[in-house]
């Protein structure tokens, strides 16, 4: 079997993540192992494609969400049937590593080996997210869809260097997003309900954590076949700050602001001149309008 590792070239400790997969993978007759490491943004995306055609049998994305997005992507661009992809898996090397929270994954690189000789998956849903009301543009997500704050602190995060930790760099953007950003008038519609007013953030989640441990939607499973939704209109940021605890823990808002929906497929639309953004898998995406639809058992995955 042919088993490729697309690895983000900013992890930290890459010579040491590289020489364990080698020391684990490399001269084993049932297993043909490549790496490939990126060289630039949207690389992963470019070298999953090709290693798609090319008719690789699993894929294994190394580094964090962002990374883990990238290569999603570049398997639904290689424009082949659905029951010739490759199955997706991950070594959490990154920075934020939220998706694998919510499934349960190999703990390490010598059990990631037996899985796949096992061949342990499970079939999981993806997010497809479509940006423009004529010639629009599509992207996948796995884990989390942000609108709001959220692209608004994504965009902060990318040009803060990340010189702290992540946990401590992520919290001082989500401050400075409060600060900076202006609610944006939205309508929101879906088969069973519609939402319209000022959103500060919304998460429309195939999984249950994003950014860096924060479970904004409890309820998410990643193959139950539909978003969960986390609406939260008019909060402030001491409301925020109050249930920052809670949401680490996994408790739902108890806010008249905050709202708590399922769907298949959602719509939203800008009722202002501001248009709204939107972030998938903590990577900046677009601004609406924007149509967002679940995609059920899209895509393996491996799974412990």
């Amino acid at each position: 079997m042919q088993v490729t590792f697309i690895v983000n070239s900013k992890i930290k400790k890459l010579k040491r993540t590289l020489t364990e997969i080698g020391n684990v993978f490399f001269n084993d007759e049932k297993i043909q192992t490549t790496i490939l490491q990126t060289q630039y943004a949207g690389h992963a995306s470019e070298l999953a494609t090709e290693c798609t055609k090319n008719g690789c049998d699993f894929l294994i994305a190394v580094g964090g969400d962002g990374t883990l997005n990238e290569v999603l992507n570049g398997i639904l661009k290689a424009s082949i049937p659905i029951n010739s992809y490759p199955i997706l898996g991950v070594l959490p090397k990154g920075s934020a590593n939220d998706f694998v929270r919510s499934i349960s994954i190999p703990k390490d690189i010598a059990q990631l080996k037996q899985t796949i000789l096992n061949k342990q998956t499970q079939k999981i849903d993806i997010g497809k997210v479509e940006i423009g009301s004529t010639e629009s543009t599509q992207q996948y997500f796995i884990n989390i869809a942000g609108l709001g704050l959220g692209p608004e602190v994504v965009k902060i995060m990318e040009g803060s260097g990340k010189t702290f930790g992540s946990k401590a760099t992520y919290f001082s953007a989500i401050i400075k997003g409060f600060l900076s950003y202006e609610k944006r008038a939205i309508k929101c519609e879906s088969e069973d309900w519609s939402w319209e007013g000022s959103l500060l953030q919304m998460a429309v989640a195939n999984g249950q954590f994003f950014g860096d441990g924060i479970c904004v939607s409890p309820d998410a499973l990643v193959n139950d076949g539909v978003f969960h939704v986390s609406l939260f209109g008019e909060l402030s940021l001491m409301d925020y700050l109050r249930n920052l605890g809670n949401l680490k823990k996994g408790k739902k808002i108890n806010h008249k602001g905050a709202h708590y929906f399922t769907t298949r497929k959602l719509s939203i639309t800008s009722t202002e001149t501001r248009s709204c953004g939107i972030e998938t898998d903590g990577e900046y995406t677009g601004e609406s309008p924007i149509t967002i639809t679940v995609v059920p058992s899209a895509i393996k995955f491996i799974s412990s």
